[in-house]
């Protein structure tokens, strides 16, 4: 008899997403050691630490769409093969412009690994769904955690060229996956675009608010990582000290993203997805003033709070439109983090103008609007009935034709 949660396929998935996101988070943690070697301005620091965002995530809706018809999981295996080799050359480009077609490239295999991967790991989790999307996220967020903490050190001890040598895990994680995931895709259904736009017609507005949601949340906590840690160099800390207060950031981002998605088994998605994004602005705010012994706390709460409704987003997208949940899925977690990544050229602009600590203040207030929008956000029951709805329209139409 199948099990309900195939844990092998879902363990391994995680595995790859962690380094996925590894290499996809490698900009950050050593902006400032970019801007010194290439002599960048704040807002070509802001194109930096966007460009990873956009170019991945902008195109997985695209992504999403094209994977749910395609009769074989390539993407799960090409594309983190495509993000380890570009995104670990970022340490060898010569120029700014080499910097940005890297990470363009390397933005394309991250975006079209996470569509596919995520709805197979909501796939293999059985009945357990809001616990199996959130030990996925989790494992990528843990990646995010991790680049700080790891990808530094590298660089201070060994250069920037040697962060190619990152890629060697990751080749080995997926060749390994190809033998326990099966390429071919038994679910699959060839469907037309407008049969995908039928399947989010019933609740198309839950799913605006929800990425809309999703891409205010994102801008704030990618934003505030990234223009963090050049303050933190403004105030005469390392590369190695700023990876390390990011790590702590980003750790707490990563039991965030797990807790949430546990609590919304239990509590309701909407209700984590305000309290939590509410909950954010306080720990972001208190971050940029106290630079005693309690900051690492704070960092740790924000990001906690900042992406604890992160998984749970991706499995309320999955409920609200069940029958293409890769593309749905790309909403709240990848077209969120594009448009997020867009904003922080902004952002980055702004920076210029104002200074890099009042920009971190507005980054920290931003989370109250998305507050807001999240209230509006229908209870579990509501958009399941009408997915559910959904569901029996489209098997009638079935057996008709």
């Amino acid at each position: 008899m199948k099990s309900d949660i195939q844990r092998a396929k879902l363990i391994l998935l995680t595995v790859v997403h962690f380094l996925v996101d590894l290499f996809s988070s490698l900009v950050t943690p050593i902006l400032p050691a970019l801007v010194t070697r290439l002599q960048l301005s704040l807002t070509q620091a802001g194109i930096l630490a966007g460009l990873p965002a956009m170019t991945s995530s902008l195109v997985q809706p695209l992504m999403g769409v094209l994977g749910d018809r395609m009769e074989k999981r390539y993407f799960i295996i090409l594309g983190p093969l495509f993000c380890a080799v570009f995104m670990s050359a970022v340490g060898l480009a010569p120029s700014f412009l080499m910097l940005l077609l890297f990470i363009i490239l390397g933005g394309f295999g991250t975006a079209s690994f996470h569509p596919q991967s995520v709805s197979m790991a909501g796939d293999v989790s059985g009945s357990r769904r809001g616990y199996g999307v959130s030990l996925f996220i989790v494992g990528g967020t843990a990646g995010l955690a991790a680049s700080p903490f790891v990808v530094p050190r590298i660089v201070e001890r060994f250069g920037l060229e040697s962060l190619v040598w990152l890629s060697v895990p990751t080749v080995i994680a997926v060749l390994a996956m190809a033998r326990v995931i099966p390429i071919r895709n038994e679910n699959r259904r060839v469907t037309r675009l407008a049969d995908v736009g039928a399947s989010f017609r019933p609740n198309l507005w839950p799913m605006v608010n929800l990425t809309v949601v999703g891409i205010i949340r994102t801008i704030s906590g990618v934003g505030f990582a990234t223009f963090f840690v050049l303050l933190l160099q403004d105030r005469g800390l390392t590369l190695q000290q700023g990876g390390d207060l990011l790590f702590v950031f980003q750790a707490g981002a990563v039991i965030g993203g797990f807790v949430g998605g546990w609590l919304s088994d239990r509590l309701g998605r909407g209700r984590v997805i305000w309290s939590t994004i509410l909950m954010s602005t306080p720990f972001l705010l208190v971050s940029l003033y106290d630079t005693g012994p309690l900051l690492p706390l704070w960092l740790f709460l924000g990001g906690f709070m900042n992406m604890a409704s992160n998984s749970v987003s991706v499995a309320m997208a999955q409920e609200l439109v069940p029958d293409s949940a890769g593309t749905a899925s790309a909403f709240p977690m990848g077209f969120s983090w594009g448009a997020a990544g867009g904003a922080l050229i902004l952002f980055g602009g702004i920076a210029d103008r104002i200074g890099v600590a009042p920009t971190l203040e507005v980054l920290a207030l931003v989370p109250l609007a998305a507050v807001v929008l999240a209230l509006m956000l229908p209870r579990d029951r509501e958009f399941r009935r009408a997915a559910s709805q959904v569901r029996k329209t489209a098997a009638a139409a079935g057996r008709v034709s």
